[in-house]
Formats: C-alpha cells, sequence, structure tokens
C-alpha cells in the first residue's frame, strides 16, 4: 500500500503545483459567483422582497445559502476533472510506462488517481464550504447551525465520490489533457444550467427540467439546496405557502423526480449511487485493459 500513498501524493502535488489547473477547476465558481453578484443576486433578492415580508438582509441570506448549494456540487465536478488531466498527461508523456518497472500493480495505480481525485474535491470542498459559511453570516448576521454544516460535509463525501466516477469514465474515453481542460472549463456552466443551478426551472421550461432529472449533479444540488435551506427557513419567519413559493418557484430546490415520473429524492439518490458505481467499474475496466495493452507492448 505505501506505493499506492506514494503515487497518491504524487497525484496531488502534480495538481496543486499546476496554478493554471487549478484555477481553471474553480473555473465555475469564478463564473458562478460573479454572475450572482453582478445580476442574478439582484434579481433573486428583488422577486423575495416583492413577494414576501422578508427584510434585505434575510432575502439575501436565502440567496447566498442556494448560491453555495450549487457552487459546491459544481466544484466537486470541476475539481475531479482537474485532478484527473494528471492520467491524460501520464499517458501523453509516457510517465505511465516508468509506473511498470515500479512494484504498483495496475489496480494499484488506478486506486492512487481515484484517491488523489477525492482527497483533492473533497478537502477543498470543505474548505470552500466552512469559508462560504462563515462569510454569509457575518455579511447577513445568520450562521447556519453546526448540525448543518455537518450534514453539508455528508453530502460533499457522496458528491466527490459520484463525480470521481463519472469523471474517471469521461477521462477514459476522452484521453486528451486538452480536450479535459476544454471539458472542465465548459461543463460548469452547461450542468449549471441543466441543473437549475444559474437560474431556476420556472424560467427554463420543463423540457430542460426534464433533461436536468436525467442528471446526477441536478439531485444532489437539490439535496443540498433542502438541507441548507430548510436551516435557514428554521431561523425566519416565513409562512408555509411562503417557504414552498421559495423552494419551488425561486431556488428549484424541490424534488423534480425522473423526466416527469414522480420519483423520491432518496430513491433518485441511490440511482446516483449506482450510476456512479456502474462509471466507476466501467472506467476501471477500460483503463486496466488499456494499461495492460502498453505493458504488453500490443496496440
Amino acid at each position: 500500500m505505501k506505493h499506492v500513498f506514494a503515487l497518491t501524493k504524487r497525484n496531488i502535488l502534480l495538481f496543486l503545483r499546476d496554478k493554471l489547473s487549478v484555477f481553471f477547476s474553480f473555473m465555475s465558481t469564478i463564473i458562478l459567483v460573479l454572475l450572482y453578484f453582478l445580476f442574478i443576486a439582484k434579481s433573486y433578492t428583488s422577486g423575495i422582497l416583492d413577494q414576501t415580508e422578508l427584510p434585505s438582509k434575510d432575502a439575501n441570506f436565502l440567496v447566498y445559502l442556494q448560491m453555495m448549494a450549487g457552487v459546491l456540487i459544481l466544484n466537486s465536478m470541476s475539481l475531479t476533472i482537474g485532478v484527473f488531466s494528471t492520467v491524460a498527461k501520464d499517458f501523453e508523456t509516457r510517465r505511465i510506462d516508468n509506473f511498470f518497472t515500479t512494484p504498483v500493480s495496475v489496480s494499484g495505480l488506478l486506486l492512487s488517481y481515484l484517491s488523489a481525485a477525492f482527497i483533492v474535491s473533497f478537502a477543498l470542498n470543505v474548505f470552500t464550504w466552512i469559508g462560504s459559511a462563515l462569510l454569509i453570516g457575518i455579511l447577513t448576521g445568520y450562521f447556519v447551525s453546526f448540525g448543518t454544516v455537518m450534514m453539508g460535509i455528508v453530502i460533499l463525501v457522496f458528491a466527490s465520490v459520484v463525480s470521481c466516477a463519472i469523471m474517471l469514465l469521461v477521462t477514459t474515453l476522452v484521453r486528451s489533457s486538452t480536450a479535459m481542460g476544454v471539458i472542465g472549463g465548459i461543463a460548469g456552466t452547461f450542468f449549471g444550467f441543466l441543473c437549475g443551478i444559474y437560474m431556476p426551472y420556472s424560467g427554463l421550461g420543463k423540457t430542460t427540467e426534464a433533461v436536468g432529472s436525467c442528471l446526477p449533479y441536478t439531485h444532489l444540488t437539490i439535496w443540498m439546496k433542502q438541507t441548507l435551506l430548510s436551516d435557514a427557513f428554521s431561523k425566519l419567519s416565513l409562512t408555509e405557502e411562503g417557504k414552498d413559493m421559495l423552494m419551488g418557484e425561486f431556488f428549484s430546490a424541490k424534488n423534480i423526480g425522473f423526466c416527469g415520473f414522480d420519483v423520491s429524492l432518496p430513491v433518485m439518490l441511490v440511482f446516483c449511487g449506482v450510476f456512479a458505481l456502474i462509471c466507476r467499474a466501467l472506467a476501471w475496466y477500460l483503463l486496466n485493459k488499456r494499461i495492460v495493452k502498453r505493458q504488453t507492448g500490443s496496440k
């Protein structure tokens, strides 16, 4: 196992030392935050103030929290893409061949890539989550409870696991590190709309909602939004009708099922887990086959 630990450390350091890769991994987050503070947050806040009797700081508290729910889920995806670009680079530069001269097994090598992606995605996301929770509290005067912070971390564990599995398969199929960079740059924006993060589904239409319901990141975002907003609602004076309107029309935090079918959120989360397992198994098989071919020198 010491070889796996050494390779995992090497993969983490390679990513962190590449400042450009780290920057582009946070590109989706930067775009989302800029869009929110430039005009989306103002639109949300003015709409909430028109529809409810909440003061401005309460509306901002809700808007910032639901924004961070989307940011954290997008981070889990973009950060794993950034780390997995190491896989593509190792094949392109033929560094992967050097590993064949060490005692590490093919399974150990693949495990090191997965472990590095999970550690980076989860650790940086936890840091982002705790930092943003404190900042939102300072700006609005409302701090999320310790239980909600811990539940958010649990969700981030699941989101990182799912993202690692899906993005490892994407890496296996794409292969090019340049293409991985392009995917990482546009995927956040693409998923931001389809998952109801940039704008609520009420403004995007039923077709977008149906497509979004097929994506694991949509249900992870809804899970995170429900967790954070439930805590926020407990601190604010809102009617049940107001809460229902904000969860649905404003924040797309209600369960949307699957392609128009009424499927509960827990069932959809199980689906996300099963889908991730399938992606991981398929990626593991394809990468293992590719590495064995290089070892044997076959084309």
